[in-house]
C-alpha cells in the first residue's frame, strides 16, 4: 500500500519481489530500510527452499517473520496516516 501511495506501481515480472523491496526503501525513506532488508533475506531464504531442498526455515523464524510483518504493517500504516490524514480506513 506504501508504494502505491508514493505513486509507484510494482507489475508481475521477472524480480518483481525484489523491486517491491526496494520500493518500500524509497517510498517510507529510513523508516523502511531494515524490513526491506530483512523481507529480502526472508525472500531469498523463501527460494532456496522452493527451488532446491525443504525444511529450511525454524519454527522461530516463522515466528520472527509474523513478528515483524505485524510491526511493519504498523509502520505502514503510520506513515500512511502521517502523509494521507483524510484517508479512511
Amino acid at each position: 500500500m506504501a508504494i502505491a501511495c508514493a505513486g509507484y506501481r510494482v507489475t508481475a515480472k521477472t524480480g518483481h519481489h525484489r523491486i517491491s523491496f526496494d520500493n518500500i526503501k524509497l517510498a517510507l525513506g529510513a523508516g523502511g530500510d531494515k524490513y526491506a532488508d530483512y523481507f529480502e533475506t526472508c525472500r531469498r531464504k523463501r527460494n532456496v527452499i522452493d527451488y532446491t531442498r525443504s525444511h529450511v526455515a525454524t519454527d522461530t523464524e516463522a515466528q520472527e517473520i509474523l513478528e515483524k510483518a505485524s510491526e511493519f504493517y504498523e509502520v505502514v500504516e503510520a506513515w500512511i496516516d502521517s502523509k494521507f490524514p483524510n484517508r479512511k480506513r
